[in-house]
């Protein structure tokens, strides 16, 4: 079964994107997929409090 994704949209400063942009080449991953991750690895340590 493929799950439907939604999309968002926001508003990077230049530095931010840089960070984005240079994780997402290091590590291989779509930048979409750095947000993904960081946001999985922000719920868990919340949920952890």
């Amino acid at each position: 079964m493929t799950k439907t994704k939604k999309r968002v949209s926001i508003g990077l400063t230049d530095e931010q994107y840089k960070l984005v942009d240079d994780l997402s080449k290091s590590r291989g991953f779509s930048k979409s997929a750095i947000f993904v991750l960081a946001l999985e690895e922000y719920a868990k340590k919340q949920l952890e409090k």
